[in-house]
């Protein structure tokens, strides 16, 4: 079968044939290039063009360009009216043009101005492709006027008409309100009126924009700062706390403040009456004066307005009560064995009114009541201190009774002494003493005591001293007193010893002194009465600081059964520069200041006495007397629950008034205490009750105001004070001291 050539290898053989043979004639010439780039044009943003009118542009525009050659574009340009505003150099092809120095419109007719925006694209052979349009600018912002809500205004609530206006030269395609940024409303009316709710809105700085764009997309963004204030003004009041107890005149004066708004009012109200309304000042004070209110709990409310209409209230809890007295606490008043202190205030009755509770940091305490107290009104005032101890406790109280508020406001306690039971005792030896005859040493003061011991062989001896610390006093005695009495030769010596350098110290004869002893005398004048027994006992002070402070050396100390012949006997020592003695009488007893007198007669007072239900009804006579004091103590300890119990009450009430004391009833915070089983069986063991008159102490409310509102020693506000007494032990005078009695 016969083969052919295909016909394309064919004809390309005929033409390798064909060069071959005409290889030595020249190559033709190139057809030149003369075809123009094709263009075409976009303008981003070009307006709807469907009318035929020319297009609209704001102050710029961007124009994407396609240009397409064979042999490839070089560049594109644009011109406006035939003036170059742009060029690139680089496919894709893009133009950003400037508008903003072109007018819009003619002045002489108002209308658009026609301008040619030509765009050439030139090829790499120089053919040019050309897209011309006639195009109009506007470089006009829509005007946004008028607007209603200025910058910084301040508005609230929730209805808040703003109006505005907004014009174009040639029209608009929206308008647009926005708060924070967040669409509002878009109006679509013309009617250019909107509401802004500053409920939905956070108090203080926000914003309120109008977006307005016209057929160019020129865009006015009209913003407005203004102020939402839907939140009354700010009420402090620092100086109150909540529930605070008003018991005097008390001052409100908040501090009321507002951010956005002025103060227009401020009101105070008690409960829900009104008490006083200020406007338009700088300053907001109202004096509550609880006596003019009833007592109870009750609340202030201060209600503030702003410019606005806003309004705040504040309420304040108080509660209003008749103050009974106030009780400043020194510092170290606590004692160091204390477990708790107490101090509470009751009517006359017994009945509880106020209890509080003393701390070691506490400085002022103050009682009150519910109860409306008039000028006659009459309470008593109880401390109550616990002590506790490995195998018991005890409990000690303090009652002063018949007290007015109007008499006794307050009470300024003192530290009062209380010695540690860490002492230091001193075994001091002797040298040179005769100790043939008999020999009695008496060392006994403020903060120390001494005795004398005799060696059971031979003239030596040794003397002993023991000085206790006061645990929250700095005071102390600058000298041990040793008073050594000879009583087979009856006389009387003393030694004055440095109480800071006894451990090295011996004690010489010769070290005693008789300079300034004398024996004196007293007489006890009876008046008919018969004489039982009598005592005396001497203190002597070294300075004007000590006698005021108490802090004393014993000086003598001695009873007698009977009466000798030239009367009753005792040692005085003019060593001192002040003195103070008591002597008693059978149940006479007196207390004085200077050197002791020549002779006593017991007052003509009687007292007696029973104890029931505790209750202590009082059958006395006499005039004279302005106090009464009773004391209860337990003597030895009661076993209550396998512990020992021991417990002491000392009762201060006037004379003159009284003749039946009622024990008060005891708080629940101290009904744990373990006294408090014989409290409610009545089981209290009355040790004594006296009458007492102090000179120049006219009556009890003296005696409060003199002694025991500065917590004053007696004998330092009256010279002598005299007092008939019935004990439990016959000639025996109970002085059972403490912080606040003697």
């Amino acid at each position: 079968m016969k083969k052919y050539l295909p016909f394309q290898i064919l004809i390309f053989v005929l033409f390798v044939i064909s060069c071959s043979s005409d290889s030595g004639d020249p190559e033709p010439e190139p057809e030149p290039d003369v075809i123009a780039p094709t263009v075409t044009v976009q303008i981003a943003g070009s307006s709807n063009n469907s009318t035929g009118e020319p297009p609209v542009f704001s102050n710029q525009i961007t124009i994407n360009i396609n240009a397409q050659d064979a042999g490839g574009v070089a560049k594109v340009e644009a011109f406006i009216n035939n003036q170059k505003v742009g060029e690139d150099n680089s496919a894709p092809f893009q133009l950003t043009i400037d508008l903003s120095n072109y007018s819009s419109k003619i002045p002489s007719t108002g209308k658009f101005q026609d301008y040619i925006l030509k765009i050439v694209a030139t090829d790499t052979s120089g053919n040019e492709g050309v897209s011309e349009q006639i195009i109009h600018i506007d470089n006009e912002l829509p005007s946004v006027s008028n607007v209603s809500l200025s910058n910084t205004s301040i508005i609230n609530g929730d209805t808040n008409a703003v109006t505005f206006e907004v014009s174009d030269n040639e029209g608009l395609t929206s308008v647009e309100t926005y708060l924070n940024n967040i669409l509002l409303q878009e109006i679509t009316d013309e009617v250019y009126e909107i509401n802004i709710n500053t409920l939905d809105l956070n108090d203080g700085n926000n914003i309120f924009k109008i977006v307005a764009v016209d057929l160019a997309q020129n865009t006015t963004n009209y913003e407005v700062n203004f102020i939402a204030d839907n939140t009354g003004p700010t009420i402090a009041l620092e100086s109150l706390e909540v529930n605070q107890i008003i018991d005097e005149p008390t001052l409100f004066n908040p501090t009321v403040t507002d951010e956005y708004s002025d103060i227009t009012s401020v009101e105070f109200l008690l409960g829900e009456s009104p008490q006083l309304l200020i406007e338009s000042a700088p300053n907001y004070e109202w004096e509550l004066d609880p006596a003019a209110f009833a007592t109870g709990a009750i609340s202030v409310y201060i209600k503030a307005l702003d410019a606005l209409g806003n309004e705040s209230m504040e309420e304040y809890p108080i509660e209003i009560l008749r103050r009974l007295i106030t009780i400043a606490i020194p510092a170290n008043f606590y004692g160091t064995n204390t477990a708790r202190l107490f101090v509470f205030a009751s009517g006359m009755d017994g009945q509880l009114l106020d209890v509080e509770r003393i701390y070691s940091d506490s400085e002022i305490i103050r009682l009150h009541t519910l109860n409306e107290i008039g000028g006659e009104f009459e309470y008593m005032l109880t401390f109550g201190e616990y002590i506790s101890g490995s195998l018991g406790n005890s409990s000690e109280f303090t009652t002063v009774q018949n007290i007015s508020p109007s008499l006794l406001p307050q009470i300024n306690l003192s530290t009062y002494y209380r010695f540690s039971s860490q002492v230091d005792s001193y075994i001091i030896p002797t040298e040179n003493f005769d100790f043939n005859d008999e020999l009695n040493l008496i060392g006994q003061g403020f903060d120390y005591y001494g005795y004398f011991n005799q060696a059971e062989n031979g003239p030596t001896g040794e003397i002993s001293v023991t000085q206790k610390y006061n645990v929250n006093s700095s005071l102390k005695s600058s000298a041990i007193y040793l008073a050594l009495y000879n009583n087979t030769l009856n006389n009387y010596s003393y030694a004055l010893l440095d109480s800071s350098s006894l451990s090295n110290l011996v004690v010489s004869a010769d070290m005693f002194s008789t300079q300034g002893i004398e024996q004196r005398f007293y007489e006890p004048v009876m008046n008919g009465q018969a004489f039982e027994s009598t005592t005396i006992e001497l203190q002597g002070y070294l300075s004007q600081e000590d006698f005021n402070n108490n802090v004393s050396h014993l000086i003598h100390n001695y009873g007698y059964g009977y009466i000798p012949p030239n009367g009753v006997p005792y040692f005085f020592n003019d060593a001192f520069s002040n003195y103070k003695y008591t002597v008693r009488i059978n149940d006479y007893f007196t207390e004085r200041t200077g050197e002791p007198e020549l002779s006593f007669s017991p007052v003509d007072w009687t007292i007696d006495y029973t104890y029931l239900n505790n209750q202590i009804t009082l059958t006395k006579s006499g005039s004279g007397h302005t106090m009464g004091k009773i004391f209860i103590d337990s003597d030895t300890p009661e076993i209550i629950n396998g512990l020992n119990i021991s417990y002491r009450w000392n009762i201060a009430f006037d004379s003159q008034k009284m003749d039946q004391i009622l024990l008060p009833k005891i708080p629940e915070e101290i009904q744990t205490w373990g006294f408090y089983p014989i409290y409610e069986n009545s089981g209290f063991k009355v040790q004594q009750v006296e009458l007492k008159g102090f000179e120049g102490i006219l009556d009890f409310d003296s005696f409060l105001n003199g002694v025991i509102k500065d917590n004053k020693f007696p004998y330092t506000i009256s010279p002598k004070m005299e007092s008939k007494f019935k004990s439990t032990s016959q000639g025996y005078y109970y002085r059972a001291p403490n912080f606040l009695l003697d």
